[in-house]
Parts: C-alpha cells; sequence; structure tokens
C-alpha cells in the first residue's frame, strides 16, 4: 500500500473515522488519507485521537482494519482520547 496524499481537512459532512470507526461530525478536523494498494485507490478519514494512537504505537507499513485501533486496544486507545480531550480544555 502506497499513500497518495495526507492532509489536514474541515469536514463538510459527517464521516466515520478508519481508526476507531467513532461518527465525527460535520465542521471538525480529520486527515484525509489517500490510499492505493494493487490498483484499487481508497480515501479514509481519521480523527485526531487516532492520528496520535498511530503515531505513538504504530510503524510504517503496519495494517489495520476498520475501527480496529480502538477495538484492537481499547484500554490505550481510550487512554490516547482522554489526553486529547484534556488538552482541549
Amino acid at each position: 500500500m502506497d499513500v497518495l496524499s495526507q492532509k489536514t481537512v474541515t469536514t463538510r459532512k459527517d464521516h466515520h473515522c478508519f481508526g476507531c470507526a467513532r461518527k465525527v461530525f460535520k465542521g471538525s478536523e480529520m486527515q484525509l488519507i489517500t490510499t492505493v494498494d494493487g490498483g484499487d485507490i481508497a480515501s479514509n478519514y481519521w480523527c485526531k485521537t487516532c492520528q496520535e494512537y498511530w503515531s505513538r504505537y504504530m510503524e510504517y507499513g503496519d495494517m489495520i482494519g476498520y475501527g480496529e485501533l480502538k477495538s484492537e486496544d481499547e484500554e490505550r486507545w481510550l487512554s490516547v482520547r482522554n489526553e486529547m480531550e484534556y488538552d482541549l480544555v
């Protein structure tokens, strides 16, 4: 899988985060990542919590399925989310 583009966007409609499968409401800042894998192009949105989780615990080339950052390591994911929300206060 190769990353074609990666940018921060303010969403114009509701989306679900690929990393945790949570619904993120329009007007939210998310990372939009476009990839190509075997000729198939996909674009996925990532919330800030999942971006932070990925930067801490994952490595380039790691593969996950939809929602697996949260479902496979919920305790650590929740810890990162709590830190991120605390920083917003």
